[in-house]
C-alpha cells in the first residue's frame, strides 16, 4: 500500500515532535508499505534516518501561512496523490483538501484552538484582525475535514468530546502521544541556573496558553521561585499584554523570557525544576507534559481539557482562569514530597510511548 502523509504544517512545538517520529518509526512498523511524506521547509530538532520504503518531499510553497499552505494542498497535494498513485491519504494537522484526493482519507485533530470561543474572544480582543480570520477559516476546515474524513484521530478523549459537541455524529479514535528516550531524570542541570530552586514553562506562545494567571501567580505569592519561559511568541499582540503586565505587578525580576530552548538541553530544565507551570486551558495531548513527567517533574495545571487525564496524579491542578488557584497549587508543588511525586511521573509517563502511538497509527491506517 502506498500511503501519502501530508505533514506541511507541522512547524513548530510538538507537531515537529511527532513529525519526527512518525517517520523514523510508522515505516518500520508498516515494512510491506511505501510512504511519501510532505513536510515543510523546516530544520528537523534531529536526522531522521534513511529507510528503504520512506521518501520525503520537503514542500517550500506551502511553508508559509494557512492561505499559502492550504493552496497547495487543494493543487500540489492532490497532484502529488495522482503521481505518485497514493492509496491513502493522511493528513496530520485539522485539514484536509476541498478537492477530492479519490482515495480514503485519515485526519488528525491536533489544533483544538478553532473549536474553542475563548479563543475567539482572545484573539479578537489582542491579534490583527488577519490571524482572527485565519482562525475562522481554519475552524470552517476543521469542520469540514470532520465531517468528510473516512477517519478523524484525536489525540487525547477530552478532544474526542470536543469534537463529538461540534460533530456529532463521529466517532473518533484517540491515539496519545509519545515520549523520547531523551527525556530521562538524571538529566543535568543547565549551566544558567544557579542553586535557587525554579519553577518551568515550556510551550510556544498563544493567546490561550494563560501566561496571564501564571504573572498574576506570582504577584499575589512573593514567596513563589523564579520561573523560567521557555517557548516561541506566536501570538505578539498577547505577548505584548503579558510583558506589561509583569511590569504592572512588578515580578520582573521573577518571571525570565528563554524563548527557545535546544531540544537537547530540554531535559536538564525539567528535571532539575521543582516543577512545570502549565496554566494553558485549549490543549490536545500536549508533549511537554509527558517529556515533565519522564523527567520526573512535578506537574502545575489547569484543571480543565486533557491535562487531568494526561497527568493523573502526577500533578497538582488550580481551578481553570484562577489565578489565586494556580500560585495556590504552584506552593503546594513547592512543598510536596518531590521524590513521590516523581515516581508518579516517571510510572505515569511510561505508560506513553511513541512505538504504541504509531502501532495505533497503522492501526487506524490500515483500517483494523
Amino acid at each position: 500500500m502506498k500511503i501519502l502523509i501530508n505533514a506541511v504544517s507541522a512547524r513548530a512545538g510538538g507537531g515537529v515532535s511527532y513529525l519526527v517520529n512518525l517517520l523514523q518509526m510508522l515505516p518500520q512498523l508498516c515494512p510491506q508499505d511505501n510512504f511519501l511524506a510532505a513536510i515543510p521547509d523546516i530544520e528537523l530538532p534531529v536526522a531522521v534516518s534513511n529507510q528503504p520504503n520512506l521518501t520525503i518531499k520537503v514542500v517550500s510553497e506551502a511553508s508559509g501561512n494557512v492561505f499559502q499552505r492550504y493552496l497547495w494542498e487543494n493543487i500540489g497535494l492532490i497532484r502529488l496523490c495522482k503521481e505518485w498513485q497514493a492509496d491513502r491519504l493522511l493528513c496530520v494537522a485539522n485539514i484536509i483538501p476541498l478537492v477530492s484526493p479519490g482515495i480514503p482519507v485519515t485526519v488528525i485533530l491536533r489544533n483544538v484552538a478553532p473549536l474553542t470561543p475563548r479563543v475567539f474572544k482572545l484573539t479578537r480582543q489582542y491579534e490583527p484582525k488577519l490571524k482572527l480570520a485565519q482562525l475562522y477559516f481554519l475552524r470552517m476546515l476543521t469542520l469540514y475535514s470532520a465531517r468528510k474524513s473516512n477517519a478523524v484521530i484525536s489525540l487525547s478523549h477530552a478532544t474526542a468530546a470536543l469534537l463529538k459537541k461540534w460533530v456529532p455524529e463521529v466517532n473518533s479514535p484517540v491515539l496519545y502521544h509519545g515520549i523520547s528516550s531523551l527525556f530521562r531524570p538524571d538529566a543535568p542541570k543547565p549551566a544558567r541556573v544557579e542553586g535557587a530552586p525554579y519553577f518551568l514553562y515550556v510551550s510556544n506562545l498563544y493567546v490561550y496558553k494563560g501566561l496571564e494567571y501564571l504573572v498574576e501567580a506570582l504577584a499575589a505569592d512573593r514567596s513563589l521561585p523564579k520561573v523560567f519561559v521557555a517557548g516561541k511568541v506566536f501570538d505578539s499582540g498577547y505577548m505584548k499584554m503579558i510583558y506589561e503586565l509583569v511590569q504592572t505587578k512588578e515580578v520582573s525580576e521573577r518571571i525570565e523570557f528563554l524563548e527557545s530552548v535546544k531540544y537537547s538541553e530540554l531535559p536538564g530544565w525539567y528535571a532539575n525544576a521543582a516543577a512545570m507551570v502549565y496554566p494553558s486551558w485549549c490543549e490536545n495531548c500536549p508533549n511537554i507534559l509527558l517529556e515533565a513527567m519522564a523527567c520526573g517533574c512535578p506537574i502545575v495545571a489547569m484543571n480543565t481539557g486533557p491535562m487531568p487525564e494526561i497527568c493523573s496524579d502526577a500533578g497538582f491542578y488550580a481551578k481553570p482562569f484562577n489565578a489565586a488557584s494556580l500560585a495556590d497549587a504552584m506552593h503546594r508543588a513547592q512543598i510536596c514530597d518531590r521524590s513521590e511525586l516523581s515516581r508518579r511521573g516517571i510510572a505515569r509517563a511510561a505508560g506513553f510511548t511513541w512505538e504504541k502511538a504509531m502501532q495505533r497509527h497503522a492501526e487506524v491506517l490500515m483500517g483494523r
